[in-house]
């Protein structure tokens, strides 16, 4: 059952003071180095790799101008002040350091893990009148999966397993893969980051990629699990604006290839009713394209295909893709952690067709002068 705006305030202690930690190589900016950090935001997509960014204020030091920590910060009681050196903020931000952030509200429990990753950015202002600002940014783990270019191949393996390989013993993560079944002859990276060549695995299997913590995921959609919260425009949720468009629906999808042993050809399909994470009962953009096209919506494509296993593979991942552009939307709500990418909430006080459940692709999460908020991006299969 998914929890509810009552449920969540008993557990963030009312939604009442938000706050958050940020860890650079080990040290906390606020309670080992007392920085002053205005605004933190965390952003986490399906899309690419997440990223992180924060403001520090107050990191100047006047007497020698160089930028670090003041050991004598006006904020910091007399008592808790310590005689020693900080570090220097190209020191303490330097390229390629780990960072870990967490979001939440002040209770007794850990605040929930946003992101673990690295610095790739630093950004300074000093202004004609004000005190100099520090914006550190950077992105999760799978940043050096980005970098480069890379031509290789592997020989009758799953795309999973060729998935496994690189995220375990090339960057050192954990893979939590879906097994793909369909082992492929020749599997080609062509002048392509690892990065790029994983998302081109996923698209062709209908999968996802996402990276958290140290943990990289590799599998399809988790749109058919249930809401892990609900939210009532008015009560929690501040803002939606939803949008069914039909243009990009297609009703059916079928792939052909060339079996080259026995000179036949390959043929796969998926249809209306085949989209993943549907809601039984609603109707998806296929079956709504369907009828108001009386069947024209099909889409043919020739591509090299193996078996007739991959060939509806194939189909079932174009379909999958093109469905979730029928329903998406954008929000925003209270800064509540559990909104992330790959998860699934319930919206409602909005009425048909907007009252249900929608699969999260996107969620940006502040902290700064104004409090704790979230916004996101849904999509949908069905209405």
């Amino acid at each position: 059952m998914s929890q509810t705006l009552v449920d969540l305030e008993q557990r963030h202690g009312d939604l009442y003071v938000p706050t958050f930690t940020i860890k650079v190589n080990g040290q906390d900016l606020l309670h080992d180095l007392y920085m002053e950090i205005s605004s933190v935001t965390v952003d986490d997509t399906l899309k690419g790799a997440d990223r992180f960014s924060f403001v520090v204020n107050s990191a100047f030091d006047f007497e020698h101008h160089e930028l670090r920590p003041d050991t004598e910060v006006s904020s910091v009681p007399t008592a808790q002040r310590e005689p020693r050196k900080f570090p220097f903020i190209t020191d303490l931000f330097a390229f390629g350091t780990g960072v870990e952030i967490r979001m939440g509200y002040q209770v007794d429990k850990p605040l929930p893990l946003m992101i673990r990753g690295k610095i790739t950015a630093v950004q300074t202002s000093f202004p004609a009148s004000g005190l100099p600002q520090i914006t550190v940014s950077g992105y999760d783990l799978s940043y050096c999966m980005t970098k480069g270019k890379k031509s290789r191949n592997w020989t009758n393996e799953t795309d999973s397993n060729v998935v496994s390989k690189i995220a375990t013993k090339e960057y050192g993560l954990t893979a939590n893969v879906k097994d793909t079944r369909v082992k492929h002859p020749k599997t080609e990276q062509s002048q392509e980051s690892d990065w790029q060549f994983i998302e081109k695995l996923a698209d062709r299997n209908g999968y996802e990629i996402h990276v958290f913590d140290q943990e990289l995921s590799f599998a399809p959609p988790a749109n058919d699990k249930a809401a892990i919260l609900s939210l009532e425009w008015g009560s929690g949720l501040l803002s939606f604006s939803p949008e069914i468009n039909i243009a990009e629906q297609i009703s059916k999808v079928e792939v052909r290839g060339w079996d080259v042993n026995t000179k036949k050809e390959i043929v796969g399909t998926a249809s209306a009713g085949e989209e993943p994470g549907r809601d039984p009962k609603g109707r998806s953009g296929a079956e709504v394209v369907k009828a108001v096209c009386r069947d024209q919506g099909d889409l043919k494509v020739r591509i090299p295909v193996f078996s007739q296993q991959e060939a509806k593979q194939r189909a079932a991942a174009i379909l999958k893709k093109r469905s979730e552009l029928f329903v998406q939307g954008s929000g925003e709500s209270i800064g509540l952690p559990e909104i992330r990418a790959h998860t699934n909430i319930e919206l409602k006080g909005m009425g048909k067709p907007f009252d249900k459940t929608y699969y999260v692709e996107q969620s940006t999460h502040t902290v700064n002068s104004s409090g704790y908020r979230t916004t996101f991006k849904v999509k949908d299969t069905t209405i």
